[in-house]
């Protein structure tokens, strides 16, 4: 059985993440593994990650964290109880390191097909899950990203947008969603939008495209859309938005994109732009 992996700092907004997961877990037949990460360490200013320095705490000391994160663990999951499918079976465990190394780490373990992160709708609300902290798992995790908005639902995945800029691994992207979501049916809409006017040239990549997923991809529900928009950001969230999607792929090569979403400033919130899921991918290396 694969895995469904869940941090979470038991904030009311990671606790969305969890209800949410469970719901897709419940769907897909995935197993949790929901993990909290102790952070004992801390970085020094202006020292890199060679130069990690720990936080001094005495062994006692380090085992009660351990034991009350324990059982903040045991009370978070008995109050979700009720909201929670009974049929999902989930394991949690506590582990001691720096937040997004351990993410990382545990990202990379067998079996773990998506890890499920809750995006705060403002950096003023209270959780180590920031924007800058998403961004840099996202960047560095070894299994896709899915990023939930706070007080987004669980709901069913009837239409998906796949942003693609004609990169042949966004059809790998194509396949290991479709390996995952395909019970859900959806409705996939290839999306890519130019920046400049769209010329013979930008249209017949896009007609390459289209044929080249015809012929790779066995899947009859796809359609395809070629928009041009100033701003790719606002576009593609303008997309989603008129097209009633459900959720959000894009490889996660688009820095651009990121940047964009998740380095926010005091006025430009994400929850102007993110309404609903994302999933990021990262290119798979060749072994050649």
């Amino acid at each position: 059985m694969k895995r469904l992996l869940i941090p979470t700092d038991f904030s009311e907004i990671s606790k969305n993440s969890i209800k949410y997961g469970f719901q897709l877990a419940a769907k897909l037949n995935l197993n949790i593994q929901l993990v909290h990460v102790l952070e004992l360490y801390k970085f020094a200013a202006g020292t890199s990650e060679a130069e990690l320095i720990s936080t001094i705490l005495p062994a006692e000391n380090i085992i009660e964290m351990e034991s009350l994160a324990m059982e903040s663990f045991k009370k978070m999951l008995e109050e979700l109880k009720g909201t929670l499918p009974d049929e999902v079976k989930y394991d949690f465990k506590v582990v001691s390191g720096h937040l997004v190394n351990e993410m990382i780490v545990e990202s990379a373990l067998d079996e773990t097909d998506l890890m499920i992160l809750a995006v705060a709708d403002s950096q003023d609300l209270i959780t180590r899950f920031t924007h800058s902290t998403i961004s840099a798992i996202i960047n560095d995790a070894a299994c896709p990203v899915m990023v939930v908005p706070s007080v987004y639902s669980f709901r069913h995945v009837n239409k998906v947008v796949l942003a693609t800029d004609f990169n042949k691994a966004d059809l790998e992207m194509f396949s290991r969603f479709l390996a995952l979501f395909a019970q859900f049916n959806p409705q996939i809409e290839v999306l890519h939008i130019s920046p400049k006017a769209i010329d013979f040239k930008t249209e017949l990549k896009f007609a390459g495209f289209k044929q080249l997923i015809a012929e790779k991809i066995t899947y009859p529900n796809v359609s395809f859309k070629l928009l041009n928009h100033k701003n790719v950001v606002q576009g593609t969230i303008e997309t989603l938005k008129s097209d009633n999607a459900d959720l959000l792929l894009m490889l996660k090569e688009h820095e651009n994109f990121f940047k964009s979403l998740f380095e926010t400033s005091k006025t430009d919130k994400i929850a102007h732009f993110l309404k609903v899921p994302m999933i990021s991918y990262h290119e798979i290396e060749s072994a050649n």
